[in-house]
């Protein structure tokens, strides 16, 4: 019986190496059989030895369901930045509309362009947008309530959730107040990503209906973040979907921290503050000299009493109560002047 099974077996390896004889070549099968030798062997030694034996490259776990959400954590940079745009689009939405808001960066997910369209309502202001010298094309998308809201509190109306009827399209003057808030957006995410990337961003389209939004294709992964603006009596939502081929490029320059031993400025904040300094303005003062007075003789004081005044050399110029240079108090184009002569070390 074991002689039988054994011719079985014989018999099945001919006839599989005949067939194998018709697909591969002689040199071919050798060629396999020998890397197969080695695998075990290499196992064999591995396990022996209870160490891990490295393939070719670098292999590492990717979960392709979680794809957005792993690019997101990979780049803490593109955080900060989407939290300074919440703050600045936070000012530029007061301004526009002129109400009190606050603009919350809420987080990001992956997914695919058809995938999103499917997740977007009629109507919404859809635009897309170039971010030059960043390859690609990308979405700024407002929801039907921010625009409905925004509008009415444009012309004097209330905000409420009541406003927010269903309807298949936008007003003039709803879509005149999208592409402001849209000239608003591209404005905020200019200066948001000036410190680190200098992108020029430009409106290339914009549509209401999602169905005729194909500029993309549908399996193009996305990367939307999601800012919600909170008014008092409701809120609305701006979202901005980046493809990850647009991000991918610049992943290892927003993947780099804030650190002093790589930056040479001192912060995100750092030139942002020095051009608002510059341009802030503050009271100058100057006291050219002084007196003293009872209590008697100021009570005695009358329209057109002279008081002597104890005036120095130079005098000292303040700025908002700060002593910062002297001078010498005189006259220049008919008008009172300090000429500036040093300036006050302080300690």
């Amino acid at each position: 019986m074991a002689d039988s099974d054994t011719d079985t077996e014989n018999t099945t390896d001919t006839e599989n190496a005949t067939e194998a004889k018709e697909v591969l070549t002689q040199e071919e099968i050798d060629a396999l059989l020998t890397s197969v030798e080695d695998d075990d062997g290499n196992s064999e030694a591995g396990a022996g030895s209870g160490a891990i034996v490295p393939g070719v490259g670098h292999v590492r776990t990717f979960d392709f369901s979680r794809q957005g959400q792993s690019l997101s954590s990979d780049l803490p940079l593109l955080n900060v930045i989407h939290e300074r745009f919440a703050l600045q689009f936070c000012e530029s939405v007061f301004n526009t509309l002129r109400c009190s808001n606050n603009v919350k960066f809420v987080g990001v997910r992956g997914t695919s362009f058809i995938d999103y369209l499917h997740t977007l309502d009629l109507p919404t202001h859809i635009n897309f947008i170039n971010l030059s010298p960043m390859k690609g094309i990308a979405l700024a998308v407002f929801d039907k309530g921010l625009i409905t809201n925004a509008t009415s509190s444009f012309f004097g109306g209330s905000m409420k959730k009541e406003l927010v009827a269903d309807k298949e399209d936008f007003t003039t003057s709803e879509m005149r107040i999208g592409n402001m808030l849209l000239q608003r957006v591209m404005n905020d995410l200019q200066v948001s990503w000036k410190a680190d990337i200098e992108v020029h961003p430009e409106k290339k389209q914009t549509e209401i209906n999602p169905d005729f939004a194909q500029l993309m294709n549908p399996s193009e992964q996305l990367l939307v973040s999601r800012f919600e603006i909170i008014f008092e009596g409701t809120q609305g939502t701006f979202e901005l979907a980046m493809p990850m081929a647009m991000i991918e490029p610049y992943r290892e320059q927003l993947s780099v921290t804030y650190q002093a031993e790589k930056r040479d400025d001192q912060g995100t904040w750092a030139p942002v503050i020095i051009d608002e300094l510059k341009t802030t303005s503050i009271k100058l003062s100057s006291i050219l000299g002084t007196a003293q007075l009872t209590l008697g003789e100021i009570i005695k004081l009358d329209t057109g009493d002279i008081i002597p005044l104890d005036m120095g050399e130079t005098v000292t110029l303040y700025a908002e109560g700060v002593p910062i240079f002297d001078g010498e108090y005189g006259a220049f184009n008919d008008k009172n002047a300090i000429k500036i002569r040093n300036k006050k070390h302080r300690p």
